[in-house]
């Protein structure tokens, strides 16, 4: 429910905390007192459009907030939570600056919003009808809303259905229609990925291959030379056993003189054997350039296979990556792909097959919703003209037209709400409706029947006991009541009968000098109520039969209430 609305420097508003509470709230006050600015700040709270010119004279800024206790736990809270914007401890708060002359700013908790997103969340929340304004209820899809929930549960789950029986179809069907327009070029591509994937497998690669097959490359094509090489230092170090002058027999007499030498001053024994080490050292690096040498044989048929591996190497890292590692990767890659588009041809019939039974879903529950809203357009008809008829509208009509539509997510009907206020008239549309007092009454039986069926939790009506008096006054009280054991209802009215119906009452004031206009809004108690209904029965005047008549007034409404 809306707890409370702050008001500051919007139109003759100079500042004003309004507190609402559960349940028929009203708005009363003198012609022209501004009852009507206080539905405008919080429209403008909640997202409505608002000039620049609402912010008050002498002011560069207005602001309006309206602060709503919500459970979190509710449909609301889920749907809230689901847009991104959560109560925050069952509370959440719509604020909007309006500046002048500039661009204003939009809140919800605290955080910077669009209007877009104000007007998003604020419709969830309240729903204000005025004499002049187009109306939620006006709207084809709500009217269609309305019918489904007021038809019962079983339309409602038959409408969820359609809708996902709908979206189903859609995404199959663009599905179908990428795989039949890549059919073409499909094909193409598993020519050119099988070629790919032979291609690579054929080289059967191996991680790190390529340095090995570079050495080999490297051994042969110098073969001659690293022998003539390899025999010289092979010569040199001794390793022959030709040559006296070689580095290991040099060393081998060194290592002889120094081991006597040690034998006769013991302290030389580390350097005898430290000789023995490079002596070793000396010998294996021989036996290791016999081994490589013993591998250049000049081989060129060898040397051709060599080539011609590094030569296959090359070609595919220039097609598919620049190392071996990279190419052997690419390989799985359009492996895999390959096997997806190999299954295509498979999907394309599983899809086909999808898609014919997400239609004749939606079809078989279209054709069962639509025989509900049409059972259910009968019903919701007759109880509005119902309501209508204690509204001093006796001669009124109201019809619930459900017409063929083409196929969409709604399903195979439009709803429309359509009135005559006399016999012979042709019905119309809500929207088209020309008199705001029948505007009015009709949207109150409406609401009266539709209280259940509709979610949003807050109902604003600018008098909508515009031109009654008498029994029908007392009905619109007595529906704005019972619409309140539903919802939240904030009603703007001239009638006592209408205001001493409600649980909370406010009274509007407008105070003037010779320099300012302001407004005030005063929570009113049980004495005060009397005053003011004593106010609206008998003028400015407040006489005691007018206070006595507003007692009364007040005690029969108790009455009613506790009745019902």
């Amino acid at each position: 429910m809306l707890r409370e609305l702050f008001v500051d420097n919007f139109a003759l508003v100079e500042r004003a905390r309004v507190p609402f509470g559960p349940g028929f709230n009203v708005l009363t006050g003198e012609t022209g007192a501004g009852k009507s600015l206080v539905l405008d700040a919080l429209g403008a709270a909640v997202g409505h459009r608002v000039s620049p010119e609402m912010v008050r004279r002498g002011a560069s800024t207005a602001r309006v907030e309206a602060a709503f206790e919500i459970d979190d736990g509710s449909a609301l809270g889920r749907r809230l939570d689901s847009l991104g914007f959560p109560p925050e401890d069952g509370l959440l708060v719509l604020a909007r600056e309006i500046v002048a002359g500039g661009r204003g700013r939009s809140r919800i908790n605290g955080r910077l919003v669009s209007t877009a997103e104000l007007a998003q969340v604020g419709s969830l929340l309240v729903d204000i009808h005025t004499q002049h304004e187009s109306q939620r209820l006006m709207q084809p899809a709500v009217q269609l809303e309305l019918l489904d929930a007021f038809a019962g549960e079983a339309a409602s789950a038959l409408a969820r259905e359609v809708g996902d029986a709908w979206q189903a179809m859609d995404r199959l069907a663009a599905e179908l229609q990428a795989l039949r327009t890549g059919e073409r070029q499909r094909l193409q591509e598993l020519d050119l990925l099988r070629f790919q994937v032979e291609e690579i497998q054929a080289a059967r690669l191996q991680p790190g291959e390529e340095p090995a097959w570079m050495e080999e490359h490297a051994r042969l094509t110098h073969a001659a030379r690293l022998q003539e090489l390899l025999g010289l230092a092979l010569d040199l170090l001794g390793g022959s056993g030709t040559e006296q002058t070689s580095a290991l027999s040099t060393l081998a007499a060194a290592g002889r003189a120094l081991d006597e030498a040690a034998s006769l001053a013991p302290a030389l024994g580390s350097l005898a054997q430290e000789l023995a080490a490079q002596i070793d050292a000396l010998s294996e690096l021989g036996r290791a350039v016999r081994r490589y040498l013993e591998q250049c044989e000049p081989d060129p048929e060898r040397l051709a296979e060599v080539e011609a591996r590094l030569a296959l190497l090359e070609r595919l890292k220039r097609k598919y990556g620049p190392t071996v590692e990279a190419v052997m990767a690419y390989g799985e890659e359009a492996r895999a792909r390959l096997e997806s588009l190999q299954g295509a041809s498979d999907r394309l019939a599983v899809v086909e097959q999808e898609l014919a039974q997400a239609r004749a879903r939606y079809d078989e529950a279209a054709r069962q919703l639509g025989a509900l809203r049409r059972e259910a357009a009968q019903r919701l008809a007759g109880a509005i003209e119902a309501e209508l008829r204690q509204l001093a509208m006796p001669r009124a009509s109201f019809s619930v037209a459900v017409e063929p539509q083409p196929p969409d997510p709604s399903g195979t009907e439009r709803v429309i709400f359509q009135f005559s206020a006399n016999p012979g008239e042709p019905p119309r549309p809500l929207a088209r409706i020309a008199s705001g007092g029948e505007l009015s009454r009709t949207m109150l039986a409406c609401r009266t029947v539709l209280a259940e069926a509709d979610p949003v939790p807050v109902l604003v009506f600018d008098e909508p006991d515009a031109g009654l008096g008498g029994r029908a006054a007392q009905a619109v009280a007595e529906r704005l009541a019972r619409i309140a054991r539903q919802r939240q209802v904030l009603v703007v009215t001239h009638l006592p009968q209408v205001a001493s119906m409600a649980d909370h009452h406010l009274a509007v004031r407008k105070h003037e000098d010779e320099r300012t206009t302001r407004i005030e809004i005063e929570a009113l108690g049980h004495d005060q109520r009397v005053a003011e209904l004593a106010r609206m029965l008998g003028g400015t005047d407040i006489t005691e039969t007018a206070r006595r008549h507003a007692s009364e007034l007040l005690r029969m409404a108790g009455e009613a209430k506790r009745a019902s």
